[in-house]
């Protein structure tokens, strides 16, 4: 028996089954995301009315509005009102990590609106009248803007810029996005393989943005391995907080137990 890799229909044949796997692949999730669907239908209305206020975190404004204002205020300040070079440069640093992250959810955000129109996939709402995920490309009709879904690209955008500056919080950001991807299933506003999409567009643009940012010597800082740390700035914010927190919190304790705290922590005072 030939092996069909020796043949001259060895390219086609494997272009055949690359074809056959999309088809199969596709219709598996066209079945997928009907089922989900209709699994969502029969959720309790409590849970229903939990998951439409969940949901208000995807939208974009709550994130770009406080951080480009801030942001603003902040390169202003550092630039014309502190003299001291190291608050100057806190100052410009938290600007250029609060336009990070603007630039984060409006990027992915723009780049998903695009793809809206030109996909132009039907919203589950249409299923009533067609009983089919129908497309409608390039439309600017609400109605066939599903995919990838804008809520769920806005919370995973966010998720990630945060844990970038913070990986400590990256777990709990993380699913925090997935509870707000799981609220568009919920509410009948997306697919299942809409709020996959939106993850990961949002990944994949602020992946290559912090890039950028590293590049103009914002924010980021990239080592000789190609591994990505926050600036100077960034480093000493963490600590500079947690000293005032310590402080703060040793200055309330009090009088009597503070005594005890620094005999115990110098018991040589007492010889």
């Amino acid at each position: 028996m030939r092996n069909l890799s020796s043949t001259n229909s060895s390219p086609l044949a494997r272009y055949s089954l690359w074809c056959l796997l999309l088809l199969l692949g596709h219709l598996f999730l066209i079945h997928l995301d009907r089922v989900i669907y209709d699994l969502m239908q029969g959720v309790d209305p409590r849970i229903y009315v939990f998951f439409r206020a969940v949901t208000e975190i995807g939208d974009s404004k709550w994130t770009l509005v406080p951080t480009g204002v801030l942001g603003l205020v902040l390169f202003a300040a550092g630039r014309y009102v502190f003299s001291n070079y190291r608050i100057a440069a806190m100052c410009r640093w938290l600007s250029a990590t609060l336009f990070f992250i603007f630039a984060s959810i409006a990027l992915s955000g723009i780049a998903a609106n695009i793809i809206k129109s030109i996909i132009g996939r039907g919203r589950p709402k249409l299923l009533g009248a067609s009983e089919f995920t129908g497309f409608d490309p390039f439309t600017l009709n609400a109605n066939f803007h599903s995919f990838p879904s804008g809520h769920t690209n806005t919370a995973f955008a966010l998720a990630l810029a945060v844990s970038f500056l913070i990986p400590r919080w990256r777990n709990g950001l993380f699913a925090l996005a997935a509870v707000v991807g799981f609220s568009r299933l919920v509410v009948g506003a997306h697919f299942l393989t809409d709020v996959v999409g939106g993850a990961v567009l949002a990944l994949v643009t602020t992946y290559w943005l912090r890039r950028g940012f590293a590049s103009f010597g914002l924010v980021f800082a990239r080592n000789g391995k190609g591994e990505y740390a926050t600036q100077w700035p960034g480093r000493l914010l963490p600590v500079a907080l947690g000293r005032y927190i310590r402080r703060t919190g040793s200055a309330g304790e009090p009088a009597p137990r503070r005594a005890d705290a620094q005999k115990k922590a110098a018991p040589w005072t007492n010889a």
